[in-house]
């Protein structure tokens, strides 16, 4: 990235709370605009305040060059393992990629200091790997710190170059029947009709309510991760929906059978692109694969739009390789300072998470033939051979 002059005086500002952001929107925003995503937008971090943050725990790094911003670092103090850690705002909960934002190198040398002047345990997850943001971490770096477990993982996103038609014509001809036989199904259950609304902020809530009702139709109401019953994370979803539908970037996918909503996804459409927050279908509905059909009616949205990208957000799932894609690397790291309580907190989680990955081997080992018989069962509802 070329960061052009830098300035030659900055200050360093924290902010703890919500309402000392919403002076910075409007610069926030423009910083914001460079980097191309909506999750480095005002609006997704002050819900994220909104959402999850207990007063004083944010701790949002602002560097201004004189009474301009030119970095911002939206960071939040959170417990772990009886040490507070700093890691970007949101994270722990939304999982998505993520970043700082800075107008220039200095600026960004500036954040990557104050962040190490907290002396705490540091978690960036989900950065693009290279980012500029990740080598000035290494840059700032002193031997009294210590890095421990750095991983990379991939997001999926699909690179809209050409038309509908010659896109879905590179989906396996076994998945375009297979589509064809969905769609059968559910229309002899009536009248099937796909749409994409833009909703102002007087109808968000109706349509939220739906994508709340649809999601909680399915398993991640059973397992508890249901917006209807995780209310922290269904407020965050409230006030950030009612934002971007101010701004006209909120849009909401839905798919009906005889005027019974089935499937619905929550996105917004932001520099050219379109990117998914939540998906959800009823299960009583399985048999029709609502959720394939709708994903794939809305990525044939975006293509007809002629927008630049689809952006799947979440992990690299099995079932969208259905279409084809490609993936952003995104980078994980965490940083302690040479401090027995850091060192120790350190040691806790490296165990935790050994011991979750042997449980997880374990469980896999113990349920392999019974999820091969599922996995059979669910496959075949859709496709005789695929992942569904």
């Amino acid at each position: 990235m070329d960061f052009g002059e830098t300035p030659v005086s900055l200050t360093v500002e924290i902010i703890d709370n919500a309402e000392d952001m919403r002076p910075l929107e409007a610069e926030w925003n423009v910083i914001a605009a460079q980097f191309k995503t909506p999750l480095l937008r005002y609006e997704w971090f002050t819900a994220c305040v909104e959402a999850f943050c207990p007063p004083g725990k944010p701790k949002i790094i602002v560097v201004k060059d004189g009474t301009k911003v030119t970095g911002i670092a939206p960071l939040v103090l959170r417990p772990s393992f009886g040490i507070r850690r700093l890691q970007i705002l949101g994270a722990a909960v939304l999982g998505e990629p993520t970043g700082f934002l800075y107008a220039d190198e200095l600026s960004l040398e500036y954040l990557a200091k104050a962040i190490l002047s907290f002396r705490k345990p540091l978690l960036l997850s989900r950065l693009p790997t290279g980012s500029p943001e990740l080598q000035s971490m290494d840059l700032s770096t002193k031997k009294r710190w210590r890095y421990s477990q750095r991983y990379v993982n991939e997001t999926p996103w699909i690179s809209i170059s050409t038309s509908w038609d010659k896109y879905y014509s590179s989906i396996s001809s076994s998945w375009r029947s297979a589509f064809r036989r969905s769609q059968r199904k559910a229309e002899s259950l009536g009248k099937v009709e796909f749409e994409v609304v833009s909703p102002d902020t007087a109808h968000v809530q109706h349509h939220l309510d739906e994508v709340f009702r649809v999601e909680a139709a399915g398993w991640k109401q059973r397992v508890g991760t249901a917006l209807q019953t995780y209310q922290a994370l269904r407020r965050f979803f409230e006030i950030y929906s009612q934002a971007t539908a101010r701004l006209g970037i909120l849009r909401i996918a839905l798919m009906r059978i005889n005027g019974k909503v089935v499937s619905v996804q929550l996105l917004v459409e932001n520099s050219r692109r379109l990117w998914i927050l939540k998906i959800g279908y009823d299960e009583a509905y399985a048999h029709c694969s609502p959720g394939i059909l709708l994903m794939n009616n809305v990525i044939q949205y975006a293509f007809e739009k002629r927008l630049e990208g689809f952006e799947f957000l979440g992990g690299n799932e099995a079932w969208i390789r259905i279409w084809p894609h490609d993936v952003h690397r995104l980078e994980s790291y965490r940083l302690y300072p040479l401090s027995p309580m850091a060192l120790l907190s350190h040691g806790l989680e490296v165990s935790a998470s050994s011991l979750k990955k042997i449980h997880a081997v374990k469980e896999k080992h113990c349920k392999k033939h019974a999820w091969k018989a599922l996995a059979s069962k669910a496959m075949a509802r859709f496709k005789p051979s695929g992942t569904l």
